[in-house]
């Protein structure tokens, strides 16, 4: 396949009806053909492709009879140079990404009971973007300040993760409360969640962690690569590996769903006194016969406050219902 590059050849065909025609202007088939010492045939398939690449231009001389002209070929140089420079800027991002990964899978053995550090960012970067990539089934991610990527690599990890989305694997996120000061990070969790993610917040989570699966993980220690000790931590199958996913589910039962406007959620007197009495362990008909309502629309009342909580026990209910301040 001929490039724009190749026509600076002189050497080369195609390079040789440019330099004709660049010495030639407005030049006819048949007198490249002579320029070129070739065929009609073979001019007119050199004439043919340097149209192509746009560094000439078949032009009408006026009396029904087709010529050639060429660009100019400072413009075609500069044009050349900067797709050059743009496939190179390519390749070098596509080597650095590859690289991270090469670092990170090397750097440190794998295997089943590992706990090994993790000394770089972009070596922990790496960890994210694989761990995401070689899930099966569930991703659970508990994401607090202070953050390890730029813009630029948050929206990279954004995509990767509706990619995930779209092949089937389930999100967990907890994030600190501290998200809806982050309106940026708000629109991506809220984005996510419109196809399929599950996010909820709580108001310190105590870790920074990402889990593939229940089998691997990767937690973060601090965000200064200024420090000599480890950033991080790679775990696989171990007790530390249990403990972190024990932790998580317990953390993720005790979260409350992400709001669009979480100061906006307002209980009315009902329902105010139904989490109340749950919180003191009344049952339904207790709850009914207190507030003289039927002991249907108390369960339909409760069904709804536990969906809204993003809680599957009473016991979740209120602690999410104290944490909004809704008693």
């Amino acid at each position: 396949m001929t490039e724009l590059g190749d026509i600076f050849e002189p050497g080369s065909p195609h390079g040789r009806a440019y330099a004709a025609l660049v010495h030639h202007p407005r030049s006819g088939l048949a007198d490249i053909a002579r320029h070129l010492s070739v065929s009609l045939e073979s001019a007119a398939a050199s004439l043919e492709v340097l149209c192509e690449l746009q560094a000439a231009v078949r032009l009408d001389n006026g009396d029904g009879e087709p010529v050639w002209d060429a660009h100019a070929p400072e413009s075609l140089s500069e044009s050349e140079a900067k797709r050059r420079q743009h496939a190179i800027n390519q390749m070098h991002a596509s080597a650095a990404r590859l690289s991270e990964t090469f670092r990170s899978v090397r750097r440190s053995p794998r295997g089943n009971g590992a706990v090994v550090p993790v000394y770089e960012r972009l070596e922990m970067l790496a960890d994210f973007e694989e761990i995401q990539h070689a899930a099966r089934g569930c991703v659970k991610v508990i994401e607090r300040p202070p953050y390890l990527s730029d813009p630029d690599r948050e929206q990279q990890l954004f995509l990767l993760k509706r990619a995930r989305l779209g092949a089937g694997i389930r999100y967990q996120t907890l994030y600190q409360d501290a998200i809806y000061q982050d309106p940026e990070r708000l629109r991506h969790a809220l984005a996510t969640n419109a196809v399929g993610a599950h996010a909820r917040t709580l108001p310190d989570p105590p870790l920074k962690v990402i889990i593939c699966d229940d089998d691997r993980a990767s937690l973060v220690l601090h965000a200064d690569e200024r420090r000599p000790d480890p950033m991080g931590l790679r775990i696989t199958g171990s007790p530390a590996l249990r403990l972190i996913v024990k932790t998580f589910d317990v953390l993720w039962s005790l979260a409350a769903p992400i709001s669009v406007n979480p100061t906006a959620d307002e209980l009315d007197e009902r329902d105010r006194a139904i989490l109340t009495l749950m919180g003191l362990g009344a049952t339904d008909d207790t709850i009914a016969r207190r507030l003289g309502m039927s002991r249907r629309t108390v369960v339909r009342r409760t069904a709804r406050l536990l969906e809204r909580l993003g809680a599957s026990t009473r016991f979740q209910a209120g602690v999410q219902a104290t944490r909004r301040g809704w008693l």
